[in-house]
């Protein structure tokens, strides 16, 4: 069974997921669809951290959420703070959860 305190980690990335699905499909601020361009940095930026996110989560790896904290941090953060108030602020949080997930495996887990 894992352990609560990398549910962080699954928490925040399952809804990084899901606020990129909103951004990219349903975005309640614009009707105009998103660019190629954008789609594929939202995913390589967001998704892709938020799916190794998940895998870190199933092998309790604190190397890794390190990792997707860092790659997420520049378009979480820039998203987050680019219109206040938004949606969109929630990847602050998301961002946060990363890191305090991947705090807790550091003290919970030797490797």
């Amino acid at each position: 069974m894992k352990s609560k305190d990398s549910l962080f980690g699954m928490i925040a990335s399952v809804g990084c997921i899901v606020l990129c699905v909103i951004l990219l499909f349903g975005n309640p601020y614009s009707n105009t669809p998103v660019s190629k361009g954008t789609f594929i940095i939202i995913v390589m930026m967001l998704i892709l951290p938020a799916c190794l996110g998940i895998t870190a989560w199933f092998l309790r790896n604190r190397f890794l959420m390190y990792m997707v904290f860092v790659w997420s941090l520049p378009y979480g953060l820039y998203l987050s703070v680019a219109s206040i108030p938004s949606i969109w602020n929630l990847l602050s949080v998301i961002l946060i959860l990363y890191l305090v997930s991947a705090k807790r495996m550091s003290k919970s887990y030797s490797g």
